[in-house]
């Protein structure tokens, strides 16, 4: 029972987070709305921009881009609230950085006004759906280099960008204002407004509200698992802390923990162009780890299973290069994946199972009593420090069965009924 309730929690917070999360503030007429989607489109992702497409109220929609394509969906419906939109639309890819591919560049073609801050990327318009044969945006007049566009990745600097950029403004701040006085679907913007500064200069000031809106909340708490490297993060913290949960006989904390990473990377399996033969060399790499860890010594195992989890993880997702892992985050993955076996969970392990006296040999030939189930494996108590510990099923060992040590094998003591 003490087990199930801290998972309990974590599943009511999510039940919490799956209702209507934080419902985005409604703008004032006249208003600009800019939405904030980065990382890989997935479903949930298009139908918030299918949803802020159609704003109404609004004076102008900002979609401010940093998206390495659409991983999974269908973006026929956002294609279509763009082609039918009534308020104007405008895109920005940025900051400095940023990218536009596949289905999300794509968006580009179709904008009323589109813009880039140097140092970002465009290009790479096809596939629109990575893995699936969806069609795109035909817009042949804006397209006027088509090859270059459709299989490369375009660099934008100042005063060289693609046809399908119109501007190069830095900021999504100056692109705003950079709007004001232009004509978008036969609708004048008003966006800026010249003010005399106490020195008599002129600067200009943004002339109507900017409202930034992102998608719910528990749809926020899913699109963590959106990147490659962060699937890969989540699948390896899921499984490290639930081999912690099974050797340190915990309350079920760390099994509410291994539930929720385990939940994300399952999405992200979901989502992203998985590498199938990558997951399994990371999962590979946990088990040799874990192998190591059960004899009581990290050792050449360990090393083939750090070279599984690093060649894993930089093969965890296809459709490269827009869906490479970042480098960084799998080795910094792997990293703490070699210390938490070898320094965190050992330590934790050995301090909690421990006993008042060095060495084991001794306990040999001791008594104690069953705290637990044997399946074979349970937990025993022997001079008053617990102890996992595995008995036949013949034994029928049970909560409150005398025990007597037959055998101690690195953390795991070999137990019996008394003779």
């Amino acid at each position: 029972m003490r087990r199930s309730l801290p998972l309990a929690a974590a599943l009511a917070a999510l039940a919490l987070l799956a209702g209507p999360a934080l419902a985005q503030q409604e703008p004032e007429a006249g208003a600009v709305v800019v939405a904030d989607v980065r990382g890989p489109l997935d479903q949930r992702a298009l139908d918030f921009l299918t949803d802020v497409v159609a704003t109404a109220d609004a004076q102008l929609v900002v979609i401010q881009m940093n998206n390495a394509g659409i991983s999974s969906g269908d973006p026929a419906e956002l294609y279509a609230a763009v082609a039918t939109r009534q308020t104007p639309l405008a895109i920005w890819v940025g900051p400095a950085g940023a990218v536009a591919y596949g289905g999300a560049g794509q968006l580009l073609l179709a904008g009323g006004v589109t813009g880039a801050a140097p140092g970002t990327k465009v290009g790479y318009l096809e596939p629109v759906v990575i893995n699936a044969d969806v069609p795109g945006i035909s817009a042949a007049d804006r397209l006027r280099e088509p090859g270059p566009a459709l299989t490369e990745s375009l660099a934008i600097s100042e005063g060289s960008a693609p046809a399908i950029v119109d501007d190069i403004v830095p900021t999504i701040g100056q692109f705003i204002a950079s709007l004001d006085g232009k004509a978008v679907n036969g609708i004048t913007l008003e966006t800026a407004r010249e003010v005399v500064a106490d020195d008599g200069s002129t600067i200009i000031v943004p002339s109507v509200e900017v409202r930034f809106v992102k998608p719910g909340l528990f749809s926020r708490f899913l699109r963590l698992a959106s990147r490659p490297e962060a699937a890969f993060f989540f699948l390896l913290a899921g499984i490290a802390v639930a081999t912690f949960e099974f050797y340190a006989a915990g309350a079920g904390v760390a099994a509410a923990v291994a539930a929720l990473s385990l939940f994300l990377a399952g999405y992200g399996w979901a989502t992203l162009p998985m590498n199938w033969v990558g997951v399994a060399l990371a999962l590979l790499g946990l088990l040799l780890y874990t192998w190591d860890f059960q004899r009581n010594a990290l050792g050449p195992r360990s090393i083939v299973g750090t070279a599984a989890l690093l060649v894993g993880g930089f093969f965890y997702t296809s459709a490269a290069p827009q869906y490479t892992p970042a480098w960084w985050g799998v080795i910094i993955s792997v990293i703490g994946i070699a210390l938490f076996y070898g320094f965190a969970l050992t330590t934790v392990v050995r301090s909690r199972f421990s006993t008042l006296t060095i060495g084991r040999e001794y306990l040999v030939g001791k008594l104690g009593t069953a705290e637990t189930d044997f399946d074979p494996e349970g937990v025993v108590v022997v001079d008053g420090a617990r102890w996992r510990a595995r008995s036949h099923r013949a034994a029928g060992l049970g909560p409150g069965d005398q025990i007597e040590v037959l055998e101690v094998n690195g953390i795991l003591l070999e137990v019996g009924p008394p003779e």
